[in-house]
Order: structure tokens, then C-alpha cells, then sequence
């Protein structure tokens, strides 16, 4: 969830902006049927995409409202960015349409996604991997989602804006 310039008036995008037009972005794939899509393994309320945009791995779950047919209320996607102390280094973040927050689809979209993603990628990582949410400070639905469910809270100016944000950064290990 990182901060980036906007060359139309330099003004800087929030994290949560841009997880917002990935929830878009997602959900419009989805309508115009240009992504397929599987069921979760664990929970049968959210379903997963696997894509490589640019050559990068991106795993990206979705959620569906309860009373609007297709509509995709919620998405959260693992995008893969390197290594970090030897281990696949893997960024989360997610996103809630407008309508649907404060309702608890945040921490259910979160939750759900983490759990299908540990357990799908830790029988195929030896050593296991990282997850980080870098949430802007402000943001305080999300710092509160990836407190309960990542932890490590590490407050970090980020070079590019000189503004605040916090990290969240886990190792998953098949050895705990």
C-alpha cells in the first residue's frame, strides 16, 4: 500500500487509493469475463486469481456481496516482491467498496485470503515466506486488520513522500 506521485498534479496517491483501483480494476476483469477464477480451498465465500502482470507473481482473492449478484465487494491480492532475509518476500494489501465497509468484510476478505494463501504457498516453500502490509499512518481500519492478523508493527518514513507509514511483516514457516 504505497504512495505514489500522480503525474496529472503531482499529488500523492495513498496506499488505500491504490488498493481501491485494484479492487476496480478486478472486479471489472471479472465482469467482462477477461479472468477466470477458482473457488477457495478453505473457505467456498471467496475465490482466487493467479496472474504474472509484467512478469510478477500476483495472487489476488475476491469476495462477493451477499445480496448483489456478482458484485465484488472486496479483494485482497499477495504480489511478490523479492527476497528479504532469504525468503520469497511477498506485499498484501486489500480494499472494500465504500458501501460495504464497517461491516466486517475488511477483516473477513484479510483473514480468509491470508489463511488460503499460508496454506497453499507453505507445502511448496521449504524455508517459508514473508508477508508485509504497509499501511499509511491515518488508515486506521487497516493498521487495525493487519495488527491482529500480521503483527511486527514497524513505523517507517517512506523516502519517496517523506510521510509516515506502518509495517507489518510476518515469516511463515513450515517449521512452527
Amino acid at each position: 500500500m504505497s504512495n505514489l506521485l500522480n503525474n496529472h498534479n503531482d499529488r500523492v496517491i495513498t496506499g488505500a487509493e491504490l488498493a481501491e483501483t485494484g479492487l476496480s480494476v478486478i472486479a471489472d476483469a471479472i465482469k467482462n469475463e477477461l479472468i477466470s477464477l477458482e473457488v477457495g480451498r478453505i473457505f467456498d465465500d471467496i475465490y482466487v486469481h493467479a496472474d504474472r502482470p509484467e512478469g510478477v507473481v500476483r495472487i489476488s482473492y475476491v469476495m462477493f456481496s451477499p445480496t448483489v449478484q456478482n458484485e465484488v465487494i472486496a479483494r485482497c491480492s499477495f504480489v511478490h516482491t523479492g527476497e528479504s532475509k532469504g525468503l520469497p518476500h511477498f506485499q498484501v494489501d486489500w480494499a472494500v467498496l465504500s458501501h460495504y465497509r464497517s461491516k466486517g468484510f475488511g477483516k473477513a476478505i484479510a483473514f480468509k485470503a491470508l489463511s488460503e494463501f499460508i496454506s497453499g504457498m507453505l507445502p511448496h516453500s521449504e524455508n517459508g515466506f514473508i508477508v508485509e502490509a504497509v499501511v499509511d499512518a491515518g488508515n486506521e481500519v487497516s493498521m487495525s486488520i493487519a495488527r491482529q492478523l500480521i503483527g511486527g508493527e514497524e513505523i517507517l518514513t517512506k523516502p519517496d513522500t517523506g510521510m509516515n507509514a506502518h509495517s507489518f511483516l510476518k515469516i511463515y514457516s513450515p517449521n512452527y
